[in-house]
């Protein structure tokens, strides 16, 4: 069975801002929905704006804003992601975490394969490649035809040479470019003047593969040009190949390997299938392209070589529009655009809502002046167009003369550039876009920035706050090096910032994002002084205030994990009290499992199983027995079963594999270890698993399976501490089979 599929780019993704920008043509009659929508989606536009002019923090809240203001809409999903990446640059990893795990819950396929993709980006900025393979393999498997499936299967890549797997990264890295959206049956758009990419699957091409040929799709344009596509092997399978060409507008040139196309141009890609389903053979199957331009517009430079946002009035203005729909003739095509200018209109402030923030209120522009331009392409089948246009100040509303031939503006307008794109790679409805520019009156005023006033309280709880931290680092510091009393002094210390906070909190309206984080840096200092009852207490208050803070499990993790770290520590030195502190540890994770979203439930769930194995263990060595392992094996199994997709799956299954090993059951560990390779191809531990399974196929008498996965354990994992065994192995087994 053959397909075709053809893209523009492999990894094509569009900007935030410029999505944004581009709004309806239409927008009588909005429904409130939309009308919420196009709100959050103004807001998103603005919070980025601040970001880029360098006023951060007013960007930042802006953004955190929108989704606590417009709680249904679907921007907000944009928003978390917006967030992710700006701690993502700041190298904020625990907070970008948290956006994008908020942003996987969005409805629209895309964001939910790009939040996934970002995590995975996240975990392998933080060097823990075992949930980056998680968060990336899921990409791959559930979101095969995005954009984002091939930057995936980089990054695993990436991961495996990271932790010098060389044919597993060289497995992954060939993969990049095999995720190429199949865009249906019938005509599929492509971004005209950009590479066009085309893969073909197709089950006879195994044969050709193994046979080391290579094959040409052809490419031909409905406005003449046609071109061959060197079509060349995907991956290891031999069921994809891809190839490329890259197209520009033009008149066609013979055998330049170019396709030269015209605004408004189509194609059709032709595969000679050699062999159908059907049994017809060499078969010209064919795909129509309509290759389409989305156009970006804005205010240039004298020399059009870079954008501008400062518009001067009374010198000429630059403008520039790309869109090579509409080089449609050998000559120098036209295009007209929308230009106005608009003011912000004052409003009234009610002054019994004194002392609320009204920074985020919806503004209200008027338009002072506009006029329709005609711009002309800078040359022949360039695409780009071009013109000036020189906006004239006035002083005063009585200077502008409505319906004359002068384009007015007054000190402090935003002048904007509007053109409608009637087709883009986005589909069939016109799209229209904009670009703002400040107007500029007189000599270049000094950059000033208004920032907004923060409350005081507000300002005095961040600053306790900061303190708070600065002695809570030198706690964990002191205490790391077992200076135990210097730990403890400087927590006292940031314990008394804290609960300023706190009790600040009760008297006054804080927000909540800093009263959260009071009370984390509170029971944070009360776990350097090791006082696990007072941390547990503060954490219970936390919940209490706010039950569905995303804090909340990240505190009772944290103290059961110490609970469980006192636990065996005490085992180890024989203190009698060490069962109750892991009983207590298990009640703690177990109550983390009844959260209804938290996202450390896997954890919980494997430590759970984790305890119960070592009780179990220990148990058993004071009564002189082999340890009864059942009941942590199936609270491992069940850590697997619940969560197959997070990272502590494939490490209980390894648990569980290496017990029926123990047990003597191979053919269930066999069988268990299968399933591990199918669904954790990325697993830390696959070299012990490959050296596992040749022991079990050996003693069940298998000479061949133990042969060949002692052989790809010594293959694909070289330098593994198992391939000494491994080796020895492979003699043995050589020696056994005559070899």
């Amino acid at each position: 069975m053959f397909r075709l599929f053809v893209c523009t780019s492999l990894l094509l993704c569009f900007a935030a801002d410029l999505m944004a920008a581009r709004q309806p043509r239409k927008r009588e009659a909005m429904t409130e929905e939309a009308r919420m929508e196009y709100k959050a989606n103004d807001m998103l536009t603005r919070g980025l704006e601040l970001i880029e002019q360098k006023q951060t923090e007013r960007g930042l809240k802006l953004l955190i804003s929108i989704p606590k203001m417009y709680p249904q809409t679907k921007i907000k999903f944009k928003v978390f992601l917006a967030l992710g990446q700006h701690y993502d640059k700041k190298r904020e990893y625990a907070a970008s975490l948290k956006q994008y795990m908020a942003a996987t819950k969005a409805e629209e396929k895309e964001v939910q394969a790009e939040a996934y993709y970002r995590l995975g980006i996240t975990h392998y900025n933080m060097n823990n490649y075992d949930k980056a393979f998680v968060t990336l393999r899921k990409v791959t498997n559930e979101y095969p035809l995005s954009v984002f499936a091939n930057e995936s299967y980089y990054y695993i890549g990436l991961c495996h040479f990271k932790l010098k797997r060389w044919s597993r990264a060289v497995e992954s890295l060939e993969m990049v470019g095999a995720s190429v959206s199949m865009q249906g049956e019938g005509e599929v758009l492509s971004e005209a003047g950009q590479r066009l990419y085309v893969k073909v699957s197709d089950q006879d091409l195994v044969i050709l593969q193994e046979e080391g040929g290579e094959f040409k799709a052809t490419v031909r344009a409905a406005s003449g040009d046609e071109t061959e596509v060197d079509m060349r092997p995907l991956g290891r399978d031999g069921l994809h190949y891809i190839g490329s060409v890259p197209t520009e507008p033009g008149t066609p040139v013979a055998a330049d390997n170019v396709l030269q196309i015209i605004g408004g141009d189509t194609a059709d890609v032709i595969y000679m299938d050699q062999n159908t389903e059907i049994g017809k053979r060499n078969v010209e199957t064919l795909a129509k392209i309509r290759f389409v331009s989305t156009a970006s517009v804005g205010f240039m430079d004298g020399a059009y070589r870079d954008y501008t946002r400062g518009i001067f009035a009374d010198q000429d203005a630059f403008i520039r529009v790309k869109d090579l729909d509409l080089d449609t003739t050998s000559e120098q095509d036209r295009l007209m655009v929308r230009i106005y200018t608009q003011y912000k209109v004052e409003q009234e402030v009610d002054i019994e809502k004194e002392g609320i923030d009204l920074d985020y209120e919806e503004e209200q522009f008027e338009v002072r002046d506009s006029i329709d331009l005609e711009l002309v392409e800078s040359e022949a089948h360039s695409g780009f167009f071009t013109g000036t246009l020189r906006p004239t100040s006035a002083k005063n509303d009585a200077d502008i003369q409505d319906g004359d031939d002068t384009f007015w503006c007054m000190q402090g307008d935003e002048i904007i550039l509007e053109y409608i794109d009637q087709q883009h790679i986005e589909g069939d409805d016109a799209l229209t876009i904009t670009y703002k520019g400040k107007v500029l009156v007189g000599e270049l005023q000094d950059v000033k920035i208004q920032v907004r006033e923060v409350d005081s309280l507000e300002l005095k709880a961040k600053k306790l706050l900061i303190e708070s931290n600065i002695f809570l680092k030198l706690g964990q510091i002191f205490k790391e090096v077992g200076l135990n009393d210097n730990a403890s002094e400087k927590a006292e210390e940031g314990l008394e910032r804290s609960e300023e906070v706190i009790r600040m909190s009760l008297k006054s309206s804080l927000e909540r994002e800093t009263v959260e984080e009071a009370y984390q840096s509170k029971w944070e200092l009360l776990l350097v002084q090791g006082k696990l009852e007072d941390a547990m207490a503060v954490c219970n208050e936390l919940i209490v205030l706010f039950p569905d803070s995303s804090l909340v499990d990240q505190a009772m993790m944290k103290i059961g994990v110490a609970k469980q770290d006192s636990g065996l520590k005490k085992m180890d030195d024989n203190i009698p009290s060490a069962s109750g502190d892991l009983s207590e540890a298990i009640k703690i994770y177990q109550g983390i499992l009844k959260l209804e979203k938290s996202i450390m439930k896997p954890e919980s769930q494997y430590r759970i199983a984790q305890v119960m194995e070592k009780m179990a263990v220990s148990a058993a060595k004071k009564g002189g027995k082999a340890p009864e392992l059942s009941g942590a094996m199936v609270a491992y199994k069940k850590c697997a079963d619940l969560f197959p997709e997070s990272s502590y799956a494939g490490d209980s299954l390894e648990k569980v594999a290496n017990y029926y090993i123990q047990v003597k059951d191979y053919s269930r560990a066999l069988e268990l270890m299968d399933q591990i390779f199918q669904d954790f191809p990325d697993a830390s531990f696959l070299d012990s698993m490959l050296l596992k399974w040749t022991i079990a196929s050996y003693r069940m008498g298998d000479l061949m399976t133990a042969k060949e996965k002692c052989n790809q354990l010594l293959t694909e994992y070289p330098d593994s501490k198992y391939a000494g065994k491994a080796k020895k192995f492979f003699k043995v087994i050589n020696a056994k089979l005559g070899g």
